[in-house]
C-alpha cells in the first residue's frame, strides 16, 4: 500500500511469521516506511524505514530479526541496515536493538504474535521509532533529522508492503504464506496516519495498492477498521 501526502507520523500492527529460506540470495519479510519523495529525483527521495523480514545473507541465518534501514538518495549510495553505518541511534538502554532475532513467531492455525509500529517526527526533525511486541509501542530508537535534507520537514509517502525475493523461480513464503482471501493470510491492521497536530486517522480505504506478481501474491481491499491481508505461497 502507499499513499501520498503530508504526514508526521505512522502507526501499524503487523503479524510476524517464520519463514524458512535456505538460500542467501533469497529474502522476505515487511516494509513499512516513511518517504520523501519530492520531485522523484534521487538526490530528494529520503526514506526511514523499519520491519521485520527473513535474510539469510545479513544474518547467517533463517529467523525473524527487526531491522530498520535509511537512505537519503533512494537507496544509491547511503543508509544500511541496522547500525551497520552510522545512522539510526538506539535509545539509552533499550533491549530492541536492530538486527535482534524475534523468536517467537505466529502460526497459520495457532497463535498470533504481532508487532505495534509507531513512529513520529518530533519538534527538531527526528524520527521517533517505538515498538511493541505483542504488547503496546514504547520508544526504541530514532532516525535524527540530520541525516535528511528533506524527510526532516515531513513525509510525503508512506509504504506498508509485504515482499519475497528470489533469484530463481522457486516460489517462497510471504506473510504466512497464505492468499489474501484465506482466514489464514497475514495482516497489516489498526493502520493510521498522524498528522502535524498529533491527531490520528484510520488509512483510507481507496488508498492505492499493487501486487508486482499478481499470479503468485495477492493482497486484500482495506477494511474501515484500516486493515488488509496479504501473502502467498504457503510451504
Amino acid at each position: 500500500m502507499t499513499s501520498l501526502s503530508s504526514y508526521y507520523g505512522l502507526e501499524v500492527t503487523t503479524d510476524v511469521y517464520g519463514i524458512s529460506l535456505l538460500d542467501k540470495k533469497q529474502t522476505s519479510g515487511i516494509v513499512v516506511s516513511l518517504n520523501y519523495i519530492g520531485d522523484y529525483t534521487l538526490p530528494n527521495y529520503n526514506s526511514a524505514v523499519f520491519g521485520w523480514h527473513v535474510q539469510p545473507r545479513l544474518y547467517g541465518d533463517s529467523h525473524v530479526h527487526f531491522y530498520v534501514y535509511w537512505t537519503t538518495d533512494g537507496f544509491q549510495k547511503t543508509g544500511c541496515f541496522n547500525l551497520d553505518c552510522p545512522g539510526y541511534v538506539p535509545e539509552v538502554g533499550t533491549s530492541i536493538m536492530p538486527g535482534i532475532p524475534i523468536k517467537s513467531v505466529s502460526e497459520p492455525d495457532g497463535t498470533k504474535h504481532t508487532i505495534i509500529f509507531k513512529i513520529l517526527k518530533d519538534g527538531g526533525g527526528d524520527w521517533l521509532l517505538h515498538f511493541g511486541f505483542d504488547s503496546e509501542p514504547h520508544l526504541v530508537g530514532r532516525f535524527p533529522g540530520y541525516l535528511f535534507n528533506n524527510l526532516r520537514y515531513k513525509a510525503d509517502a508512506i509504504k506498508i508492503v509485504g515482499y519475497a525475493v528470489t533469484p530463481k523461480r522457486h516460489l517462497i513464503p510471504m506473510g504466512s504464506g497464505y492468499l489474501s482471501n484465506s482466514r489464514k493470510a497475514a495482516s497489516f491492521s489498526h493502520i493510521q496516519f498522524i498528522d502535524q497536530s498529533g491527531h490520528a486517522s484510520k488509512i483510507p480505504q481507496d488508498t492505492p495498492s499493487m501486487v508486482t506478481d499478481p499470479n503468485i501474491y495477492s493482497i486484500s481491499p482495506i477494511s474501515p477498521e484500516g486493515k488488509f491481508t496479504y501473502g502467498g505461497p504457503r510451504k
